[in-house]
């Protein structure tokens, strides 16, 4: 559930003073922009060093932790990370926490300076706008190769931003499931209520991650696709039954 928090004066001098020191923190890491060249795990751990720092004023400026439950549920190897989606926060931040994952990405982020070749570097598979099937069928068998490769691959199964109301899922998502044959893990996180999304403006609390335990690879699509609905239903720390 994505809360609503009060605005106050003292919520737009936080959010102002946290983009101000993003950017700040930025410039020296953009001098560093040639690593881009150099092996990916190079690229990863600079980028990981960035968004610690970046974490850092997000708590100092803005109020705001996080807290990481049940991350021993999540394999070692090739899986499939399916996750709530709520916020830009998950597709920052799980990147250091969900060891460096591979993920879908709208098709224009990738022509964007400074991100589209980052994440290109770190083998993220670009979405197009367009619902053309062979495209589609492209991206199921990127994803494939991915985590064939050894790699996790992270999705969101609502195809969008979390909202009051319930969780449907992409009809994809079993498709994928099948033909990765790795276990799937569901992920909840409420990263909403401090950093929602349509809104430049950042709440205090604290963003909890519930890494759930792994549905096995091999299941029917249909029995994959209702155990998903029913986890991605709840907020993390709540009961399976209570949605």
């Amino acid at each position: 559930m994505i809360a609503k928090a009060p605005v106050t004066t003292m919520t737009y001098l936080r959010s102002l003073g946290f983009y101000v020191v993003s950017v700040t923190l930025a410039i020296p890491f953009l001098l560093l922009f040639p690593i881009i060249l150099l092996p990916a795990p190079v690229t990863h751990a600079v980028c990981a060093l960035y968004l610690r720092l970046q974490a850092f004023g997000l708590r100092c400026f803005c109020g705001i932790s996080y807290e990481v439950k049940g991350i021993k549920n999540l394999p070692d190897g090739p899986v499939l990370i399916a996750s709530q989606h709520e916020s830009t926060w998950e597709t920052l931040y799980f990147q250091h926490i969900m060891d460096r994952p591979v993920m879908y990405a709208k098709e224009p982020i990738f022509s964007y300076p400074v991100f589209g070749p980052i994440a290109r570097k770190m083998g993220h598979i670009p979405v197009p706008q367009t619902k053309n099937t062979d495209a589609i069928r492209d991206g199921f068998k990127r994803g494939a190769e991915t985590i064939a490769s050894g790699r996790k691959l992270l999705i969101f199964p609502s195809g969008t931003r979390r909202v009051e109301g319930g969780t449907k899922l992409q009809a994809g998502v079993g498709a994928l499931y099948q033909l990765s044959n790795v276990p799937v893990v569901p992920v909840l996180v409420n990263s909403g209520q401090c950093w929602p999304h349509n809104t430049w403006l950042k709440f205090p609390g604290t963003i909890k991650v519930e890494v759930l335990p792994a549905i096995p690879a091999g299941l029917p699509r249909e029995d994959v696709m209702e155990r998903l609905r029913l986890d991605l239903a709840r907020d993390p720390g709540q009961p399976r039954g209570i949605e």
